[in-house]
């Protein structure tokens, strides 16, 4: 990101910031409600050009996105939902089986989300955004709906494979413990004229 500014409805969210994300390095970003965190998601994935008022995301590589909820096709299985997102069609089967077992699903590859708890549905998520081989992850606060005690085991898991593959992430949470928990660096965008502190 560079001299980055973005908006949305006449509002300033970020102004003027500049970052480089390097591998195995996790930028947590934080802040109040409409502060602009997940806008700022959606611009770096290229989905929200519009709030992209002045400055430069220069992105090198595949991303992968954990959203808020999990949004699985509920038609298919875990094993399906995953293996659709592989980027090596030729393997994406056994991708799939791979990655559901590294998230402890692998005896609920066969099932449908329906089937799926809260917590297993985000596995399952989780392992669909691994299957891209991402160079940059982006995180939603997959976390936020789920009992504490699930959110940190999962939050562990989570940062586990992020160290392990040597990815970059951008993990967006509203939970000061969670940032500081999962971050290398930390963003604070304060909601106030785009203002941002970097820490």
């Amino acid at each position: 990101m560079n001299d980055l500014t973005l908006s949305r409805r006449g509002l300033t969210l970020v102004r003027g910031l500049s970052l480089e994300l390097l591998p195995d390095q996790v930028l947590a970003v934080s802040g109040i409600s409409g502060a602009g965190k997940t806008t700022l998601l959606r611009a770096i994935a290229g989905t929200a050009a519009d709030a992209i008022t002045g400055g430069t995301i220069d992105r090198a590589g595949r991303l992968g996105y954990v959203f808020q909820e999990p949004r699985l096709l509920p038609w298919y299985t875990a094993h399906r939902n995953v293996a659709l997102m592989a980027v090596d069609r030729d393997r994406a089967g056994d991708l799939a089986d791979e990655w559901l077992d590294r998230v402890g699903l692998g005896d609920a590859r066969g099932l449908y989300p329906q089937q799926l708890s809260g917590g297993m549905r985000q596995r399952v998520a989780i392992a669909r955004a691994m299957v891209t081989v991402p160079e940059l992850l982006l995180v939603d606060e997959p976390f936020s709906a789920l009992d504490r005690a699930l959110a940190a085991d999962l939050r562990g898991q989570l940062t586990g494979i992020i160290a392990a593959e040597h990815i970059a992430a951008v993990w967006v949470t509203h939970d000061p413990h969670e940032a500081e928990t999962v971050s290398s660096l930390r963003l604070h965008l304060t909601g106030e004229d785009g203002g941002w502190l970097i820490t």
